[in-house]
């Protein structure tokens, strides 16, 4: 009698533990089927994006910020951030003295998007970091922190009507007007005329600089602030890099030729 009960209390404990372990992985799945993935953005109809560069994580100090307003060239970055990683596979533990910049992205009747940069990396939606830096992510931040923080032998984008400020003038990218080769016409092949509007740094009077292009590549063009020469690159930089058809250089020397 007593083996029975013994044998009846254990087959009682098993179907309980089975119920538990049954209990636990139904609340495991239920928890799961709420985790949402993580995403960059809720909505990716942005008017406006505000950068803000700040000398450190530890220093609100702000060493540089500029505003784009422009449609089409915030939807080019949001897409360039989309194409990383969400989540994060990395924790990093940055020093007082990391490098910090905020984007900004302003939607009507919406709250704005934040994204960060720390150290010159991503932090994703995760809250974590890519171990591997690619070079998508490297472009886009060294495109970003050339808007936001301008200076010479930089690459900058070429964003249309969006006024670029360095130290002692502004720079801005008007447009280019492209024409196609006349089937008809002599054989001078398809040309474009890319335009760009400079002003000195509270003035109002506006230089127009215009670089042709169609057999021979575009030539770099000279203008003069105060008593300084600069040259505007279209073609290509110091550094031989490509900057056509998405990025223009403001330098202080000519490219060597090859």
């Amino acid at each position: 009698m007593t083996g029975l009960l013994i044998e009846v209390s254990l087959t009682m404990r098993k179907k309980s533990e089975l119920a538990i372990l049954v209990a636990s992985t139904f609340i495991y799945f239920s928890a799961g089927a709420d985790v949402k993935t993580p995403k960059w953005f809720e909505g990716t109809d942005s008017t406006e994006l505000n950068i803000m560069k700040f000398k450190s994580i530890s220093d609100d100090k702000v060493v540089g910020e500029t505003t784009i307003k422009s449609k089409e060239a915030i939807k080019t970055i949001i897409d360039r951030i989309q194409a990383l990683p969400a989540n994060g596979d990395m924790m990093i533990k940055w020093g007082p003295k990391a490098e910090r910049t905020y984007l900004s992205f302003q939607s009507p009747g919406k709250d704005s998007q934040v994204i960060q940069l720390i150290g010159n990396r991503f932090k994703t939606p995760s809250t974590g970091f890519l171990s591997e830096k690619s070079s998508q992510e490297e472009a886009l931040i060294r495109d970003i922190d050339a808007l936001v923080v301008p200076a010479l032998n930089k690459r900058i984008l070429r964003l249309k009507d969006h006024p670029v400020k360095f130290k002692d003038f502004v720079i801005k990218y008007v447009g280019t007007e492209h024409t196609p080769q006349d089937p008809n016409g002599p054989t001078i092949g398809p040309t474009n005329d890319t335009h760009f509007e400079v002003w000195e740094n509270g003035s109002a009077n506006k230089t127009t600089l215009s670089i042709f292009d169609g057999q021979l590549p575009p030539q770099p063009q000279a203008f003069v602030v105060g008593k300084t020469v600069y040259y505007l690159l279209t073609y290509q930089n110091l550094a031989h890099e490509s900057l056509a058809p998405n990025y223009f250089e403001i330098s202080d020397k000519l490219p060597k030729r090859r």
